[in-house]
């Protein structure tokens, strides 16, 4: 019993240690664009990060980190959702979010499996959170894209070059457009060629809007044109599929919210009666027959989410 209850407390005071560090690194990092460069570099090109001094075990961990293969998705999670973290920061909160409540649940229970079950859901918080803040903020992207749009054509016909109007936004749009260009002016001055700081944009950005836009600017890169009169007619189609969205989304609403309340019930009753009687849910997962119930409880449930999500899922 000691034992368990001395592991249980280093598991504690190990995770608390790294949320602590991880979160401290969140609420520190601000606006932080100019130390960040390496990272929305590689987002654009294929360049490798950025050269720069490694010093303190922080960096030669995010060196090491950097080199794997795993890396390069997660900074760009990271970047998609503007997250200001490095992957090793990011990794450190996700080990404390499994290891915070194992420690606790097995502390509490005296089950260790019950401390399994919700390291389980610490697991998945992280990656769940950071995936749900990325689609809204592509969602708020697509949104403002015809006002983007305009604030480009006026540029241009106020006599700026098309990177002029381009870095322009940063300064008059609203977030999260002002903070996408902004990366995108500051890869333009590391010497980073517009197209591939556009191309960039888009694999943070992952939106048919998007990569639309950025055709037209390739395509008169190569052939010239009328860009402002092109611009104006993507504008009016972009503004007409963002009000059609709008409208699905409405109409759709109650049956996307009634997926969350189907799909996150279960779990949620099942980790409240955990909590309050252990031995009764414990009995559901012995090596018997009955181990049947939950895994095709399980099943079902996710079954159900993700049919009514292909349901309401109306591609416009």
């Amino acid at each position: 019993m000691q034992l368990m209850l001395m592991s249980a407390a280093i598991l504690t005071g190990l995770a608390v240690f790294f949320m602590v560090l991880g979160l401290t690194r969140v609420i520190n990092a601000g606006s932080e664009v100019d130390d960040r460069l390496d990272a929305y570099a590689t987002m654009s090109a294929p360049f490798g990060m950025a050269a720069s001094e490694q010093s303190g075990l922080s960096d030669r961990v995010s060196s090491y980190l950097n080199d794997r293969s795993f890396a390069g998705s997660v900074r760009a999670s990271l970047a998609r959702a503007d997250v200001k973290l490095t992957v090793a920061e990011y990794l450190l909160i996700k080990i404390a979010a499994v290891v915070l409540p194992f420690a606790l649940f097995w502390l509490l229970t005296g089950y260790m499996i019950s401390g399994l079950i919700f390291a389980l859901v610490g697991f998945l918080i992280p990656e769940v959170w950071l995936r749900t803040r990325a689609r809204k903020r592509v969602q708020e992207f697509v949104l403002q894209l015809p006002d983007t749009l305009a604030l480009i054509i006026g540029g241009m016909r106020a006599g700026f070059s098309l990177q002029q109007s381009i870095l322009n936004v940063s300064k008059e749009a609203p977030e999260p457009t002002a903070t996408e260009f902004m990366r995108l002016g500051q890869e333009l001055q590391l010497g980073i060629p517009l197209q591939e700081a556009l191309d960039g944009m888009v694999r943070r950005i992952k939106s048919p809007d998007l990569e639309m836009i950025v055709s037209v600017f390739k395509i008169h890169g190569r052939v010239g044109g009328n860009l402002a009169m092109v611009l104006e007619n993507v504008g009016s189609t972009i503004r007409e599929r963002v009000r059609l969205r709008r409208e699905v989304q409405v109409i759709t609403a109650q049956q996307r919210y009634a997926s969350y309340v189907l799909g996150a019930l279960p779990f949620v009753l099942g980790m409240i009666l955990m909590a309050i009687n252990p031995e009764y849910m414990l009995e559901m997962f012995q090596w018997n027959i009955f181990l049947c119930i939950p895994i095709t409880a399980f099943i079902m449930t996710i079954a159900g989410f993700l049919v009514i999500r292909r349901i309401v899922d109306i591609k416009i």
